[in-house]
């Protein structure tokens, strides 16, 4: 056995996307040790000026931006929902979808290979702690338990939580999601 060890990392970029507001987060995996590391999250806010053309085109080379600094060798994406009962409209369902598979095919682009797609609800199924199911207020405390981190709260002039955080901590668990399966800490579901 050679005296130098090498490690082998993999680095995960997931998204949570929406037409307002993005929310991306980097994540390492060491597939010898199974431990994940969170590394960073962020959100980017679509441009609102403009044609949709004009937007879904500055988004774009945005998370274009976003995925050649990171660097990722894996890409993970909250898949779109086609129904939500009560809560959104076609035309919202539309722009999500648009700008969803935008941000597909960007990825296609950097990796020449699709972006691996996964439910809400298989994610949140996968991280759960016990049988309740996580609502969207609880997944940054949740994934900063998994990861054990202090999760980064964007917060406003107050110190109020800022919706984004929400957004962000979507966009790390689809990552931490990703990393289960990788180290086989879950079964994908078929």
């Amino acid at each position: 056995m050679s005296i130098y060890s090498y490690v082998v990392m993999t680095r995960i970029l997931s998204f949570d996307i929406s037409s307002t507001t993005t929310g991306y987060a980097i994540l390492d995996v060491d597939m010898d040790t199974k431990e994940i590391k969170f590394v960073s999250c962020n959100h980017l806010k679509p441009i609102k000026d403009g044609g949709i053309i004009e937007r879904i085109a500055d988004t774009r080379d945005k998370i274009s931006n976003i995925i050649v600094e990171s660097k990722p060798d894996l890409i993970g994406i909250e898949n779109i929902i086609s129904f939500m009962g009560g809560r959104s409209t076609s035309n919202t369902i539309i722009m999500l979808t648009t700008f969803n598979r935008m941000i597909c095919l960007a990825a296609y682009d950097y990796l020449n290979k699709s972006p691996e797609l996964f439910s809400v609800l298989s994610i949140r199924h996968g991280l759960k702690k016990d049988k309740i199911f996580p609502k969207k207020e609880d997944m940054p405390a949740l994934v900063s338990e998994h990861l054990g981190v202090i999760f980064p709260y964007v917060t406003g002039k107050k110190g109020k939580i800022m919706p984004e955080s929400y957004d962000r901590a979507d966009a790390v668990a689809v990552g931490l999601y990703y990393a289960f399966l990788l180290t086989g800490r879950i079964k994908k579901k078929k």
